[in-house]
């Protein structure tokens, strides 16, 4: 049997003139709005919180390294670092894999406003290798690295950076990129701290040589 086709325009127009079907829509449509606002703030919450965790690991890192090498070293022991490193990541970064590039930066008296040394960089990886090495290559922003491993102040420093004469400062940057929601969101996170070393007579003075 053939249904009239003025019968089922008619159906179709009493559907959508009937009060309870265009609640019924109005509440599908407001519930999918919901939702995506939801996810949407949830989202924004973990990248704010990632940046945060980020910040935060770069200070403590940088507090440790502001301190100095022992007294019967010229760097810093790497094994420390590493060790410290990856208890920060596991407890403020959780899955996130990370770079620290951690340097120590000197301006010697008499010597030009922007001519700085770098006395010590390291850079450590922490998760997968594959994330790490593509992360590595583009966190330094303070120090440059030669191809034979040889490391030197990046020109301009970053944001017209400048050290006073006989200052020793520790730089610690941080890339990371975050899992889940914070990666989709806005992609890899990059913080920085710098701290004047605590005793800068005694600081680093063994040549620069960054490590992979």
């Amino acid at each position: 049997m053939r249904i009239p086709w003025s019968f089922a325009t008619n159906t179709l127009r009493a559907f959508a003139l009937d009060t309870r079907a265009s609640a019924g829509i109005e509440l599908a449509i407001g519930a999918v709005v919901l939702v995506s606002v939801a996810a949407l703030c949830f989202d924004l919450y973990t990248r704010v919180e990632a940046d945060t965790a980020a910040a935060r690991v770069a200070a403590t890192m940088a507090d440790y390294v502001s301190r100095g090498p022992d007294t019967e070293g010229d760097a810093l022991d790497r094994s420390a670092l590493k060790s410290l490193g990856q208890f920060l990541r596991e407890h403020s970064l959780g899955a996130s894999d990370a770079v620290l590039v951690v340097s120590a930066l000197r301006r010697d008296p008499g010597t030009a406003r922007r001519a700085v040394k770098v006395l010590w960089s390291d850079i450590l990886h922490f998760g997968r290798k594959k994330v790490t090495r593509k992360l590595a290559p583009g966190c330094s922003r303070f120090v440059q690295t030669s191809k034979k491993g040889r490391a030197r102040p990046a020109k301009p420093l970053p944001g017209r950076f400048t050290l006073a004469a006989g200052e020793v400062v520790a730089v610690v940057e941080l890339c990371a990129r975050p899992g889940g929601a914070a990666a989709r969101l806005a992609g890899d996170i990059y913080r920085h701290h710098v701290l004047p070393v605590r005793e800068p007579e005694k600081a680093f003075p063994a040549p620069a040589k960054a490590r992979a």
